[in-house]
């Protein structure tokens, strides 16, 4: 049952321009919600602006302004206040850790989890009481991956906080969701991710269905959703067996040193 009177919402949502931002941007405005396209690329932002017919606001999340340039753009909203905000924006570097460099880590972490934090304490409190954010995790959020630990532990932390200030709201107020997908087939998995989810027989969700599911996640009032399967039982059994996902891990693990053997010399 639908719960949630989009023609009343006017949604920020960042990372507007990526595979799943575009997406739920289309859905959304289909529903009839005001969205405002967060996004660091004019040249990217404008036509799907235009297309749309939504505002856009320039603002890049590694920015030393950024919250200040969001906080400005929210007090500026008298007609149509903002009521929800999507943290969407997310990067990652894949291979293996000792190959990352620590700008690479700085860049992931800032970007995924630190920016998102960051934004949610500023947004949050200004939302109505049927306002909400959605925060965009992972299955990597709750299984560590070869290849994938900045983002693991980026989007590890975004579950962790997610939870815990699920847990500090009170009923009346505006609500927090985290929504986990699996592989997305956009361009953030291409190159080294794509090769092993191609290799591993991994399922890649189209933006379409993961948009789709997350905004019936909102509708349908689900604090936590994990989508895919066999992703989910894997999620619950890394929270209660890890070590029957280590054995699962194998495979994985070697197709990665494979992939990047002699990468780096």
């Amino acid at each position: 049952m639908n719960t949630v009177n989009w023609r009343n919402q006017h949604v920020l949502l960042t990372g507007a321009t990526g595979g799943l931002g575009q997406e739920l941007a289309r859905q959304l405005t289909a529903k009839g919600a005001r969205v405002t396209l967060v996004g660091r690329n004019l040249k990217k932002l404008e036509p799907l602006a235009e297309s749309l017919q939504q505002p856009l606001l320039v603002a890049d999340v590694l920015a030393d302004d950024f919250l200040e340039v969001v906080d400005a753009y929210m007090q500026a909203q008298h007609e149509r206040p903002v009521t929800a905000l999507i943290n969407n924006a997310a990067i990652t570097v894949v291979g293996p850790f000792e190959s990352v460099s620590g700008a690479d880590i700085e860049t992931v972490i800032r970007t995924n989890l630190i920016r998102p934090m960051q934004l949610t304490q500023l947004v949050l409190p200004q939302l109505p009481n049927f306002g909400w954010v959605l925060n965009i995790g992972s299955v990597f959020g709750a299984i560590g991956f070869p290849g994938q630990t900045l983002y693991n532990a980026s989007k590890f932390g975004m579950r962790g906080f997610t939870q815990g200030l699920q847990r500090e709201r009170e009923q009346t107020e505006a609500k927090v969701f985290y929504c986990a997908p699996r592989a997305i087939a956009t361009s953030m998995n291409d190159g080294l991710m794509s090769a092993m989810n191609r290799a591993l027989k991994t399922t890649e969700d189209t933006p379409e269905v993961v948009a789709q599911l997350a905004l019936r996640q909102i509708e349908k009032g689900h604090a936590n959703t994990t989508i895919g399967w066999p992703e989910k039982l894997l999620v619950r059994l890394n929270g209660i067996l890890p070590g029957i996902v280590d054995g699962a891990m194998k495979k994985p693990r070697l197709l990665l040193k494979q992939l990047t053997k002699g990468a780096a010399s």
